[in-house]
């Protein structure tokens, strides 16, 4: 647990080192690669999430997404018999349907979104301090897409993108630790 947290620690640093720059480039060149992967085209309703503090930006993926006529969910932060969780919800328009939630992340608004099901996601983009080769992912550290990608139907896609600095041979994983089914950065995909 110890490494997990010296890990995500020393990655957020990273991170935060790319210049807005950098982050949109590869962040484009991210989304090219998740667009073409071959789980997408037949994915019709694809859970993203709101980019925040140098995260792989995600609105050329979203506005591809609503351009193609595709569903797009995004996770809202809710308490359920008083624990913390994410619920998913539609997302109508990336600017105006949104607000700060959890963290300041932006949301949805919830009396402006339909919320749904978590078993009709075929594809879900997985934020995520740190990956590695095979698919193991460390978080923020709520563990709050472990429980959700639960959730989600078995055959649903697990996609964790981020920045080539973030991606390791191995990684600290404990048994409640969801694997992605890939992982896409600006020049590979993990599979």
């Amino acid at each position: 647990m110890k490494d997990k947290k010296k890990l995500r620690k020393e990655v957020l640093n990273i991170r935060k080192g790319l210049s807005e720059e950098e982050v949109i480039r590869k962040s484009k060149l991210i989304t090219e690669k998740l667009i073409s992967f071959e789980g997408f085209n037949n994915s019709n309703f694809i859970m993203a999430y709101m980019d925040f503090k140098n995260e792989v930006m995600t609105k050329f993926l979203i506005d591809h997404c609503l351009n193609l006529g595709k569903t797009v969910v995004l996770p809202l932060i809710d308490s359920e018999d008083g624990t913390k969780k994410i619920f998913p919800y539609e997302l109508k328009d990336r600017e105006e349907s949104v607000k700060p939630g959890t963290y300041g992340i932006l949301e949805p608004v919830k009396q402006f979104s339909r919320k749904i099901d978590p078993k009709e996601i075929d594809l879900v983009v997985v934020p995520g301090v740190a990956f590695d080769v095979k698919g193991g992912r460390i978080g923020y550290g709520a563990g709050y897409y472990d429980v959700f990608l639960r959730e989600v139907r078995d055959d649903c896609l697990k996609v964790g993108i981020a920045f080539d600095i973030q991606v390791f041979s191995s990684i600290p994983k404990e048994e409640h630790d969801m694997l992605m089914d890939a992982v896409i950065t600006e020049s590979k995909i993990y599979r």
